[in-house]
């Protein structure tokens, strides 16, 4: 998981829903979006401020492999559907064997459990294994085993793709301090814009058992 640092809604977003709301005297929701070319708009935005990266596994996303996600689902509370604070990008996640990320979480949702990208100290929570497992920080942190067992965030292709990740980005072969501290600044603050895949694993290990900070 990613912290995501929301941007302003965008202003074409902010408009479509004054010119809705002045039609048809009532609050948009998603399902009233779907159909028209604001949610491209929409789904755009969160792509860009999210770095290009899901919000949960941290793959690379771009707009065909990837969905509007509601973290609070619609079934549970339809008046935020539209609400940009509580939508993300996610990836697609899924194949005919195995669903990770919004697809898997689906309509589930414990607010007390389920950890938003939107907390500051989400990135912390979690810990990753030389083989690319995820794990709570804290063993006993009850929000981080919950959240990595709704969104399915040790599928085995998850697994694998953050190992992989890890040892291209060479951070088991970094041994000088002045290397590790680029590294640390190149996967913090990609000068694109666009954050590597899984850099929250790699920054992980480039930061273990050291005194190392962005």
């Amino acid at each position: 998981m990613i912290f995501v640092q929301k941007d302003k809604e965008p202003d074409e977003i902010v408009a479509w829903k004054k010119k809705f709301k002045n039609k048809y005297k009532r609050k948009p929701h998603y399902e009233d979006i779907k159909s028209e070319p604001e949610k491209q708009q929409l789904k755009a935005a969160l792509i860009s401020e999210q770095k290009y990266l899901c919000c949960y596994c941290c793959n690379r996303i771009s707009d065909n492999n990837s969905h509007i996600e509601h973290f609070v689902p619609q079934s549970a509370d339809n008046d935020l559907s539209l609400e940009y604070s509580n939508l993300h990008a996610s990836c697609q996640g899924e194949n005919s064997d195995m669903k990770h990320c919004g697809h898997a979480k689906g309509n589930e949702y414990d607010e007390t459990l389920l950890i938003s990208p939107l907390d500051v100290n989400c990135e912390k929570r979690f810990s990753y294994s030389v083989n690319g497992k995820i794990e709570p920080t804290d063993m006993l942190d009850e929000g981080a085993k919950y959240t990595i067992e709704v969104l399915a965030l040790n599928d085995e292709r998850l697994k694998k793709a953050r190992e992989e990740a890890m040892w291209a980005a060479e951070v088991f072969l970094v041994n000088d301090e002045v290397k590790r501290q680029q590294l640390i600044a190149k996967y913090s603050n990609p000068s694109n814009g666009k954050k590597a895949p899984f850099c929250n694993a790699i920054l992980f290990q480039l930061r273990k058992d050291r005194k190392c900070v962005e």
